[in-house]
């Protein structure tokens, strides 16, 4: 089975952290006070495994995975971020990223972030056959008070392992007030690069920025995904799941 659908940056930054045009992120964790130049930690438990940047279900095993992040004023961050199977420490659902981003602000509303860094396999080793650069580019559009809209344009195996690259395209519509965060996604691989292709739509709710105290929030939510059209038949068969989420986040 090829291995560039597994080379995901899966889950970035905590929550829905594009709601403030901050570097990648998605729905499934928490969107908290914007802070500069602070570390942050997000810890979270999950129902199955799914790949969020990609639109692909894993597998139906519980898993877990911690990230640590950083961005400074000037708009300069890093991010390194773990998962881990449950079930299975062999799965194609144990690796890791580490990434650099830069966020360009263009008015109020409109930022554009560029990222680059390394994916590792890791269902056998540190870094398996299969690791590789990877890079993204992140473009956030804030409509109003409550709702964002993005598209994060993930390009995979851009240097070891060139015969397995592609390009997955994600638009997502962001809605925020209080402590609910909606999300309406798509999931495109254009098959421009490798000739695959496939669509895949999702929707979450959540239940964020729960304070716990003066640096700890918490969090937690549900994630339905659909892969209506698949082109590549070596892919794995998981076309559709719901995913529960809790998190908790120290910054």
């Amino acid at each position: 089975m090829r291995r560039k659908y597994y080379l995901t940056t899966f889950i970035l930054l905590s929550g829905v952290c594009a709601l403030a045009l901050q570097p990648p992120a998605d729905s499934s964790g928490l969107t908290l006070p914007k802070k500069k130049n602070t570390p942050a930690i997000t810890m979270r438990l999950h129902s199955m495994g799914l790949f969020s940047y990609m639109g692909k279900v894993v597998n139906y095993s519980p898993a877990a995975d911690i990230l640590f992040t950083y961005t400074t004023q000037s708009g300069w961050g890093v991010s390194a971020f773990k998962v881990v199977d449950v079930r299975d420490v062999h799965s194609h659902n144990n690796f890791a990223f580490a990434l650099i981003y830069k966020s360009f602000h263009i008015g109020e509303r409109l930022t554009i972030t560029p990222n680059i860094g390394a994916a590792l396999e890791q269902q056998n080793a540190f870094a398996d056959h299969g690791s590789d650069l990877i890079a993204m580019l992140t473009t956030s559009f804030r409509l109003n008070q409550n709702l964002v809209v993005d598209h994060n344009a993930m390009f995979t195996n851009l240097v070891f392992e060139p015969v397995y690259s592609d390009w997955i395209n994600r638009f997502r519509l962001i809605y925020s007030k209080g402590h609910w965060d909606a999300t309406g996604v798509l999931w495109h691989n254009n098959g421009l690069i490798d000739g695959a292709n496939y669509f895949s739509t999702g929707a979450s709710v959540f239940y964020n920025r729960i304070s716990l105290g003066k640096r700890v929030w918490m969090g937690g939510g549900v994630t339905a995904i659909f892969t209506t059209n698949q082109s590549n038949p070596e892919q794995p068969h998981h076309k559709k799941g719901i995913q529960f989420t809790a998190a908790i986040t120290i910054k």
